[in-house]
């Protein structure tokens, strides 16, 4: 059909707009290429319209925007992480779930904000908690609607019908933070789920043959919901990082923190890139970047029959997928596990839909300070420098002994500079602590790294035609 309508085109082209046969012919190959993707106009219209209405909505209504596209996508936990770091950049708070605010799906939220101010945010949905159905969410709302909020754990228990509040719908829950309104440690509640459930499923039993206990029908329910010799202790909470990993494993977002938070001065220094920067970089360009190993996926080539490992690797803007194989899958295995801060050198693939990365060196973020530091310099205002100063700086690099050179640079009052390239004695191991401790004692800003930022050449990835280490 499209090369029935060539001919009238650049007969067209000419007596309408002047436009040489050659000319023409090039302009109706572009349409002929596009018609395997072309709308007629009503079609196009209506995307417009759509499209048109939908950013309405987004810069006048954020907040019932935001919620809408997390209840759509609310299976898909990557799409899900990325309209809750977008709405977080709008100002928009995300607020964890709560079996006694929470609705089925998101919605938004009034909270009282610092200032005073009542603040509109989005309240996580329970049924988009992972291992939490939607008909155990609406159990749990009738119940709440009907009677109330719940007053802890053990109240929650008894009040929904265990078949649908079972322990895996409570675990997550717990290790969500859903429950964190009843003002105990998760670890404690995860410790009484058995005691819970079992008296729950009891009175809810009773409940059902038309028995009360005696002494229950006179006495006042304890506030924990269990008797007064069922009181259970106080557990410490679970490590930072284990909290950071059942948040994210069941929400698909950290509610309480980041992993990487104490990393970022790190990441800023010593990353030359981030996953959001990766697709704008050549194919095949060397990039240095870190971040936290999120999984693992090992795997033996078909063609090869050589073990791999496909990492994912995130930082605070997003994933990227590392390909260890052939002989780094050996070297770098002992580096390659889940929670585990690195940082990577390697080549960009940017020709697939997503960019993948193929090391050459990895390392844990800990050790970049001390691999890729060229030089410590210590910035000191000589207009408050007295002798006992430098006598603590003395005691301070001595704490710290290494191989880095450091200089010392004196900073005066007009804006003068002076460096001073400390005797070898004087080298020291560069580190975050290091940082801190310079900062606090002279002021923040007085500990600078010279970062070395030169990468290594690209090495091949597939052995020379003919060799014998495998032709993955």
């Amino acid at each position: 059909e499209m090369q029935k309508q060539r001919e009238k085109f650049v007969k067209g082209c000419a007596e309408k707009n002047k436009i040489p046969a050659s000319k023409a012919n090039q302009i109706f190959d572009l349409l002929e290429k596009f018609a395997g993707y072309g709308f007629n106009k009503s079609h196009a219209a209506a995307y417009a319209i759509v499209a048109y209405q939908t950013a309405y909505l987004k810069a006048n209504f954020p907040v019932e925007f935001f919620c809408a596209m997390m209840t759509n996508d609310m299976a898909d936990t990557e799409k899900l992480s990325k309209y809750i770091d977008e709405a977080r950049e709008f100002g928009i708070e995300v607020l964890q779930p709560d079996v006694n605010e929470s609705g089925v799906y998101f919605e938004p939220a009034r909270r009282d904000g610092r200032d005073g101010d009542a603040k509109i945010g989005i309240r996580f949905g329970l049924a988009a908690v992972k291992n939490v159905g939607e008909a155990t969410v609406q159990s749990v709302l009738k119940e709440r609607d009907e009677n109330g909020k719940f007053k802890s754990l053990a109240d929650l228990c008894e009040r929904v019908e265990t078949r649908a509040l079972n322990r895996k719908v409570l675990e997550a829950l717990i290790k969500c933070g859903a429950c964190d309104c009843f003002r105990q440690t998760r670890a404690t509640m995860f410790f009484q789920i058995d005691r819970a459930l079992g008296r729950a499923a009891s009175i809810q039993s009773d409940r059902q043959r038309g028995q009360s206990s005696l002494f229950g029908t006179f006495e006042e329910k304890p506030e924990s919901g269990f008797g007064s010799g069922d009181v259970e202790k106080s557990l410490p909470e679970w490590p930072q990082h284990e909290l950071l990993a059942y948040e994210k494993e069941l929400l698909g977002f950290y509610v309480t923190g980041h992993p990487l938070t104490p990393y970022v001065p790190l990441l800023k220094k010593y990353a030359l890139a981030n996953t959001s920067q990766l697709a704008e970089l050549p194919n095949r360009e060397m990039t240095r970047i870190g971040g936290l190993i999120a999984a693992v996926q090992n795997g033996v080539s078909k063609k090869s029959g050589k073990p791999y490992s496909m990492v994912t690797l995130e930082d605070l803007e997003g994933t990227v997928q590392v390909l260890c194989m052939n002989e780094n899958y050996e070297k770098f295995k002992p580096l390659l596990q889940p929670n585990k801060a690195v940082l990577v050198t390697g080549e960009v693939n940017s020709g697939d839909e997503r960019p993948k990365i193929f090391p050459q060196e990895i390392i844990a973020l800990d050790d970049a300070p001390k691999k890729f530091t060229k030089q410590v310099h210590l910035r000191l205002q000589t207009a408050h420098l007295q002798p006992a100063q430098l006598e603590s700086v003395r005691d301070m690099v001595a704490g710290h002994p290494g191989k880095c050179p450091l200089f010392l640079c004196f900073m005066q009052p007009a804006g003068e500079v002076f460096f001073m390239q400390a005797n070898d004695r004087f080298a020291v191991t560069p580190s975050l602590e290091l940082q801190h401790l310079a900062d606090t004692r002279f002021g923040e800003g007085t500990y600078y790294a010279k970062v070395d930022t030169t990468l290594p050449e690209r090495q091949s990835r597939w052995p020379r035609k003919g060799a014998t280490n495998g032709d993955d």
